[in-house]
């Protein structure tokens, strides 16, 4: 018994007038919603605003502070190059409270610990420099960092100076900046009696020349000399 097919079901197409009615629908609905929600609404255009307007005055209030920094760290440099060098320590640490944050401000940190160590103020050219915490993330934080490094060599913080110096090394760009951090890294050894650690630190540097560069026979004396003295001190 053959089975009894049911005629297929078909939509019928949407005429031009069924198309206007649900649109006309579409519209009638959100008009609805829209005062339904009207005080939400009215509160988020609101809030956009704010946001709008206080991410503008954001964006000038930093372009004038840093516009601030730029000329008064100009006049700072002035004071040092007339060698009013205790009245740029003052200024520079209002200015440092006055632009925190700013990159300024970092560079402003740099020239107020060279300040006190040209000074011979190695614990506060430490204390500014140590509070900054510039890190060896830039070129900014690089200088800052060899800077400390030599505030610690003349306090006599010969670990210290060596970590720091290594670090510099490792995170230096240039080769003049590796090689430099290098030499006072195995000079902070050799003041703890470490020859061996200077010695391998000279080889690094030799390491890094041209066969025909002049400055290469320097350190080729160096390591002869920290050799000639790891020998002495094992006899």
């Amino acid at each position: 018994m053959s089975k009894r097919k049911h005629p297929s079901t078909q939509r019928a197409p949407q005429t031009p007038h069924d198309q206007d009615d649900a649109f006309v629908a579409g519209v009638i609905d959100f008009s609805e919603w829209t005062r339904t929600h009207r005080q939400a609404l009215t509160l988020g255009v609101v809030a956009f605003g704010i946001l709008v307007v206080g991410g503008l005055y954001y964006a000038n209030f930093q372009r004038s502070l840093r516009t601030q920094a730029v000329n008064r760290l100009e006049s700072i440099h002035s004071s040092i190059s007339q060698s009013a060098t205790e009245d740029a320590k003052a200024q520079l640490s209002t200015f440092l409270e006055s632009f925190e944050g700013t990159d300024q401000a970092r560079e402003a940190v740099i020239l107020l610990g060279r300040l006190h160590l040209e000074s011979g103020d190695a614990p506060v050219a430490i204390s500014v420099l140590e509070r900054a915490d510039l890190g060896f993330r830039d070129p900014i934080g690089i200088q800052a960092n060899s800077l400390l490094a030599r505030a610690y060599e003349l306090q006599g913080r010969w670990p210290e100076a060596e970590d720091t110096h290594l670090e510099v090394a490792d995170r230096a760009e240039f080769d003049f900046q590796i090689r430099a951090a290098l030499n006072s890294a195995a000079r902070a050894r050799k003041r703890q009696q470490d020859l061996a650690g200077a010695a391998e630190l000279y080889e690094r540097i030799l390491d890094g020349f041209e066969d025909d560069d002049p400055d290469k026979g320097l350190y080729e004396l160096r390591l002869a000399e920290a050799r000639n003295m790891f020998l002495d001190a094992e006899l």
